[in-house]
């Protein structure tokens, strides 16, 4: 008779080698824990709502509107204003530094009101629904549900639901993920996926970074993954992306635009303007370019190790992580992107409420460094900005360096190491090779 212990003979009724106690959730309990972060959804934005009331009653005048917590880019060019310029590491920001989309948005609400808050009540609005169409489809592609709770309860949330159409970006990336990889129960529908990252990639670029994580990730599959062809998905964003250039022709204007007015809040390229060491126009075509190596260089290792098995999540956390960590400017909303794509890649709970702590403290930074800009005696001075934005940049290497870990995962790779009975003698080297069948994290 073999010499196997009653708990090693159990484990398959009992959930496997990730416990003797552990048993597989099942549809009723998934749907119960669905709803409470349903409501843990709800409560975060319903809070970012109450936190943009005052501006709304007011009427988003500066400084008051930051040092409410609740200016931003729409509300800016909405009433025609700009940042100041002794908003050290701060771009110019106005209608002109809105993306194509954003900027048609402001245009087309102007036309039917000229009054701010009226107009921002129809951008929280929209915000609103990207967020929980957000949550709806992290918990169609969450498989273990518990780190979730850092997205839906993200302070980022709060700071960016009236600043930008981000959300609105994030959730049609998040979807075309969903469509792309096929979750149950959504039937893969690649080029649906790629029209919806076409046209998030005109309110913020980093949708382009999701497309090209998909593209890598699609052939090769990690875990029970279905291999999917990206070229359906290539050609739909493509395609799309043509027809909005067309319609707008202001949207290689603003790139330009864009290009030269980079620097911005949350980044290293910041942190040396804010210092007087150099001027951003000298400083944007560098970190851009530094940027864009980062990328490159993220893109061929995965390639290089794609035939073990690519995680779409793992794989969009890592480029966005590495376009961030050197990009000229890196504001919430940016930061935004990286959220969901991070609790799906790290479930290393002191990295979640690291990048937590650090999103909160650079987010009333930077807004109490804007008020610095108008009123000096009662804003936040550019040392403390640099040294909260510093300590941002060291949690996202922290994020970026956990995510990239996950590469090296039997389980992330999609190769299963099958675990057998200890025998005597080598109890540790059967030790090892069962980790590959737990949490990889």
């Amino acid at each position: 008779m073999p010499s196997q212990s009653s708990t090693r003979i159990a484990e398959p009724l009992l959930g496997g080698p990730d416990g003797i106690h552990l048993a597989s959730a099942g549809a009723q309990f998934r749907r119960g824990q669905a709803y409470i972060f349903a409501g843990i959804l709800g409560v975060t934005t319903f809070l970012a709502l109450a936190l943009q009331g005052p501006c709304l009653s007011s009427g988003y005048e500066q400084p008051s509107a930051s040092a409410r917590m609740c200016a931003g880019p729409l509300s800016t060019a909405f009433l025609g204003q700009t940042n100041p310029e002794e908003a050290l590491g701060r771009s110019t920001g106005g209608m002109a530094g809105l993306s194509p989309i954003d900027a048609r948005f402001v245009q087309l609400l102007k036309l039917m009101t000229d009054d701010v808050s009226v107009f921002m009540a129809f951008v929280l609005l929209v915000n609103v629904i990207a967020f929980a169409a957000l949550g709806v489809a992290l918990l169609v592609l969450a498989r273990q549900r518990a780190p979730l709770v850092a997205a839906f309860a993200s302070p980022v949330i709060l700071f960016t639901l009236g600043s930008t159409l981000d959300p609105v970006a994030l959730a049609l990336s998040v979807w075309a993920m969903v469509l792309f990889v096929g979750s149950s129960p959504v039937t893969p529908r690649p080029w649906l996926a790629g029209v919806l990252l076409g046209i998030a990639a005109f309110i913020n670029p980093i949708a382009l970074l999701v497309l090209l994580a998909l593209s890598l990730a699609g052939p090769h599959p990690a875990g029970r993954l279905r291999p999917r062809d990206p070229r359906m998905m290539l050609a739909a964003a493509t395609i799309t992306s043509a027809l909005i250039l067309v319609i707008d022709g202001s949207a290689i204007e603003r790139i330009l635009h864009w290009m030269t007015d980079a620097v911005d809040g949350g980044s290293f390229a910041s942190i040396l303007v804010m210092a007087r060491l150099g001027t951003a126009e000298v400083w944007a075509p560098v970190w851009i370019i530094g940027s864009a190596g980062v990328i490159a260089a993220v893109a061929i290792s995965l390639y290089m190790v794609r035939r073990t098995g690519l995680d779409p999540a793992i794989s969009a956390c890592l480029l966005i992580g590495g376009c961030l960590l050197l990009a000229p400017g890196m504001m919430p909303w940016d930061s935004l992107w990286i959220l969901p794509f991070l609790v799906l890649a790290v479930r290393r709970w002191w990295v979640l409420i690291i990048w937590t702590l650090a999103e909160t403290a650079f987010a009333i930074a930077i807004h109490l460094g804007d008020v610095a800009a108008f009123e000096p005696d009662k804003g936040l001075e550019p040392t403390f900005v640099a040294l909260l934005t510093l300590l941002r940049l060291l949690a996202l290497i922290a994020v970026v360096i956990c995510t990239g870990e996950n590469l090296y995962r039997r389980r992330i790779r999609g190769r299963l190491v099958k675990v057998e009975p200890p025998r005597r003698g080598d109890s540790e080297d059967s030790t090892a090779s069962g980790q590959g069948h737990g949490d990889p994290t």
